[in-house]
């Protein structure tokens, strides 16, 4: 009997999901999505990650190339990380080049500030007094890429 790639578990992905976000006010959100996740019963990545000599490491972007899909929760101290904005970047060219699903969710910002990113002009300029000018592109390109991809729009309603 002939058996079909698909149903080959040695040709599956380890992830279903790829969850990126930055561990800041969306934590406890994040926390309640991954649970909700697992008891669905998908396979998602998410982890303290050891970031080591200002690159992502080994582990975290083979988990990236080994997922289906990636979630990014994006906060509105998001571009506070500059590792938050590499993983942004990294995922968008995995999207690029693999043609990964991509889903983004806007956990109290709009996708305009990410398109536009002027809310985010003091944590580039802190960026760019360590990093170089290619890089700074690099995730600003990121982060207009992912402005620009449907997804949710989380807010905290307050009376």
């Amino acid at each position: 009997m002939k058996t079909s790639a698909v149903s080959d578990p040695r040709l599956r992905l380890k992830w279903d999901i790829f969850l990126s976000f930055k561990r800041d006010r969306s934590h406890g959100f994040t926390n309640r999505l991954y649970e909700a996740l697992i008891k669905a019963q998908v396979r998602v990545w998410k982890g303290d990650v050891e970031r080591k000599n200002q690159e992502l490491g080994p582990s975290l972007e083979e988990a990236m190339e080994d997922s289906v899909a990636f979630v990014v929760v994006l906060s509105p101290d998001y571009a506070k990380s500059h590792w938050c904005l590499e993983e942004l970047a990294k995922l968008c060219d995995l999207r690029s080049s693999l043609g990964r699903p991509m889903l983004p969710i806007f956990y109290e910002v709009d996708p305009w500030h990410f398109r536009k990113q002027s809310p985010f002009e003091e944590d580039i300029e802190e960026h760019a007094k360590r990093f170089g000018e290619e890089e700074i592109q690099r995730w600003r390109g990121a982060m207009n890429v992912i402005g620009h991809i449907s997804g949710f729009v989380y807010r905290l309603w307050s009376s």
